[in-house]
């Protein structure tokens, strides 16, 4: 009897070491965490996607986590509790780098890695940025294309979203310089802003354009979160093809405006490999690894370069979108 209750323990006690040896492992999964502007919109749905597939491949965890209006507030929130979950790695698409930033210094004090991606915080101490496209390559991309709908010539209106949207910011003012430097009978007449990207205030402000410049030649929604918003006020008020709209958006956010004839093109990059992106940088950067001047990586389509002095991890190169290709995404 004496041996059998022997054995037994034995047997508990090799198999509550195997049971502890698995859990630790478990325990030892690297977290990665992304905080996008905001959730519920086609776009960052894809980066969340994109990320969900590289934790997979990559023996991860990814954690997508953020607010449904676009806020800075909500952010620093949100930073401030996963700061607490001691997670290894966050990833942030930056809205109000002056709100964010203390809290990424917080977040390193505690042993986190912090990184951008989507929207830079580059007066901030994040490590690196992992950029969909280069901020110059976007704005003149986006100028050039309307320059080529309205003829070079005609007044145009901006509709962004949160004022304080680094990134929107930064394209905004390259798509000034080229109109500035290339387009000198293209005037910019006015830049609208929206609480939190909203839709409901880009249609109010793309009428207001419309109505206070009655001769505008195109509408630039900068948000994605904007465009239905003004692509509706154009299509509502009868003047599709006499308003040329474009913007940054996902193929599924501008396919229906496309296919009742309202945009002609869209500029965006592939939102399911950023997100991707995002993940193995994040794994990289946890583990120490350095990242190469050209990085092939297995789950996106090209290689990505780095940029050492920027400290940039660059997906690409804009894409275009157009009713011939809109249908060739699923994001």
């Amino acid at each position: 009897m004496k041996k059998i209750i022997s054995a037994i323990f034995i047997l508990v006690t090799m198999l509550s070491m195997t049971m502890g040896k698995v859990f630790a492992e478990e325990e030892k999964k690297i977290t990665i965490a992304f905080i996008p502007q905001l959730i519920g919109i086609p776009y960052f749905t894809a980066m969340e996607e994109g990320g969900n597939a590289a934790a997979k491949d990559l023996g991860v965890n990814f954690l997508y986590t953020g607010s449904t209006q676009a806020s800075a507030a909500e952010q620093v929130k949100i930073m401030d509790s996963l700061i607490r979950q001691k997670v290894d790695a966050i990833a942030l698409s930056t809205l109000d780098s002056s709100s964010t930033n203390p809290y990424i210094e917080k977040a390193q004090k505690a042993g986190i890695h912090v990184f951008t991606s989507d929207s830079d915080a580059p007066d901030s101490t994040r490590e690196f940025y992992v950029a969909q496209a280069l901020d110059k390559d976007l704005g003149y991309t986006l100028m050039d294309r309307l320059a080529a709908q309205i003829n070079e010539e005609g007044q145009v209106g901006i509709v962004s979203g949160e004022s304080t949207a680094t990134n929107l910011n930064t394209w905004i003012n390259y798509m000034k310089e080229r109109q500035a430097e290339k387009y000198p009978k293209i005037e910019i007449v006015d830049i609208r802003y929206t609480q939190g990207g909203s839709s409901e205030q880009a249609l109010k402000q793309a009428q207001d354009l419309m109505t206070r410049f009655p001769d505008l030649k195109g509408l630039i929604a900068v948000a994605s979160s904007t465009i239905p918003g003004v692509a509706q006020a154009v299509q509502q008020e009868g003047r599709a093809g006499e308003i040329a709209v474009i913007g940054y958006g996902s193929p599924a956010t501008v396919k229906p405006y496309m296919d009742a004839g309202v945009m002609k093109e869209s500029i965006l990059w592939n939102a399911y490999e950023l997100g991707y992106l995002t993940v193995w940088a994040g794994k990289m950067v946890v583990e120490g690894k350095p990242f190469e001047e050209v990085n092939i990586i297995e789950g996106i389509t090209d290689p990505v370069k780095y940029f050492p002095d920027e400290k940039i991890l660059l997906l690409g190169n804009p894409l275009i979108i157009t009713p011939e290709n809109v249908n060739n995404f699923t994001f």
